[in-house]
């Protein structure tokens, strides 16, 4: 394939000859988009936190239909992990998959996890993709910004950054399509992805997404460190243009269009070096890897805004809910149209909500709102007779958005004890016996590790609250061995 057979202004042509319309980019435009993401990918080279604004989350059930066993295309998702900068309550924005089925939500972003406030049933799984195509949003419950295995080795920030949302040249929160009033202008935009490399991942490293469990496919531990692996990685760039609503009405589309080609473009391979690390752009010829697929369902979409000699602020335009083949004359290569969900106009709590009305999921929000109080109650009430992680990993393992707070309760009292006998046998099984406290170098090697796997395990424990004696034995191996503490002698 030519570089110049997927180039974004031959696609602008076609779709300018099948509405009847001199549709043209603006080159200043351009170069503010490239300029943004250069931006953006200099923090990343400089190892800037801030680079973490323009990471996607990747997200999972923790259990899917058996459909989906081994299909990432079925099983992985796109969105953002927010925190509201009113009351730092966190929140899920993203794709929600059809096979996702009774289990919690995981979500990670640079590496940082995060779940459901308790399990989401299949009837709410099918009424978000009902009424939206598969976006949603999640109320989440974060035990904390980055987990406590990590070491020098990875460094991570000590605050969360929110993506940035676009600006108009006043500095105002802004609409990218209110700009693009005129049938007769376009703009450009990225979609960031970490689907390529999530793929890669899963193409590399080989082993089983899921495994059977009680009748469902729960996600295996390798599963999750993809996810995990590929969500701390710099995102793939996908180039795209945007025109106006006029032109979607033209064409019997949705509203909120944009457009690409289902290949690497033009302007991603001519920028790649400029704006996606090497690793990326070697990506760029593997089509299996970097053609669109269903885990781009929720991915962010950034743009930004030129005006005059100057550019707006860079930010988040909207989210892919849905894309598909478009036929248009003359092009060699697939294009694609992408429907695209504008965000909230802030990530305060009450321009989430307001955001949940304008597509039509309030009633949905307000579930996991209310849940999400039972959840906070029950916690609260079980930590006086468990230690916090107990609690909270019991309070984790209920639907509290199918049940009183009195069911759930009682319910979540049976695994907090279930879980605290899971506990002193993982420690005790992995720490070893402990030696005489009169050979004190001994001693003091044992009991470092003990609290490291201690505390790996609590851990391992919030993170997958449905887990057996082995799952969380295997898993906590895992963390101990992220912790680089040297093992005692188990007798």
């Amino acid at each position: 394939m030519a570089v110049g057979e997927a180039s974004l202004s031959s696609l602008i042509s076609a779709i300018s000859a099948a509405v009847g319309a001199n549709i043209t980019l603006t080159t200043q435009q351009e170069q503010c988009l490239k300029y943004g993401l250069r931006k953006y990918y200099q923090l990343f080279v400089q190892r800037s936190n801030q680079k973490y604004g323009v990471y996607p989350a990747l997200a999972s059930s923790d259990r899917v239909l058996k459909e989906a066993s081994n299909s990432p295309e079925k099983i992985f998702r796109q969105g953002i992990v927010v925190q509201t900068t009113d009351t730092g309550e966190w929140y899920y924005i993203g794709g929600i998959s059809k096979y996702w089925t009774y289990g919690n939500l995981i979500v990670y972003r640079g590496g940082s996890r995060a779940t459901s406030q308790g399990k989401l049933t299949r009837g709410l799984i099918d009424s978000f993709v009902e009424k939206t195509g598969g976006l949603g949003v999640v109320p989440l419950y974060k035990q904390r910004v980055w987990p406590i295995w990590y070491n020098s080795e990875r460094k991570v920030p000590q605050v969360w950054y929110n993506p940035p949302l676009l600006q108009d040249c006043q500095g105002r929160s802004s609409l990218l399509w209110d700009s693009l009033s005129s049938i007769e202008v376009a703009y450009y935009v990225a979609v960031v992805s970490e689907a390529p490399r999530l793929l890669f991942e899963i193409l590399s490293r080989g082993g089983s997404l899921t495994y059977s469990r009680e009748g469902d496919y729960s996600l295996s531990a390798a599963a999750k460190d993809y996810i995990d692996s590929a969500s701390d990685t710099y995102p793939f760039i996908y180039f795209a243009t945007a025109t106006a609503l006029t032109v979607a009405q033209a064409l019997n589309l949705k509203d909120y269009p944009s457009f690409t080609f289902n290949a690497p473009t033009a302007e991603a391979l001519s920028e790649c070096n400029d704006i996606m690390p090497p690793g990326a752009c070697a990506l760029l010829g593997v089509h299996d890897l970097v053609n669109f697929n269903d885990i781009n369902i929720g991915a962010p979409v950034f743009s930004v805004i030129s005006c005059g000699d100057s550019c707006s602020q860079f930010g988040l335009i909207g989210f892919v809910s849905g894309y598909s083949a478009v036929s248009l004359k003359e092009l060699k290569v697939q294009p694609l149209y992408l429907n695209v969900i504008p965000p909230p106009s802030s990530f305060t709590s009450a321009a989430i909500k307001e955001w949940a009305g304008r597509v039509g999921i309030t009633d949905l929000l307000q579930k996991l709102l209310e849940a999400g109080e039972k959840f906070r109650k029950a916690v609260s009430a079980l930590s006086t007779t468990f230690p916090w992680f107990i609690a909270t990993a019991a309070s984790l393992y209920v639907a509290w958005v199918e049940v009183s707070y009195e069911e759930g309760l009682k319910e979540a009292e049976e695994r907090a004890k279930e879980l605290k006998e899971i506990y002193e046998k993982v420690v005790n099984e992995l720490a070893g016996k402990q030696p005489p406290m009169t050979e004190k170098r001994s001693y003091k090697k044992w009991y470092k590790y003990k609290t490291v796997v201690e505390k790996c395990v609590q851990e391992v424990m919030v993170d997958d609250p449905g887990a057996t004696y082995e799952e969380l034995a295997d898993e906590t191996e895992l963390c101990i061995e992220y912790s680089h503490v040297e093992a005692y002698p188990r007798f």
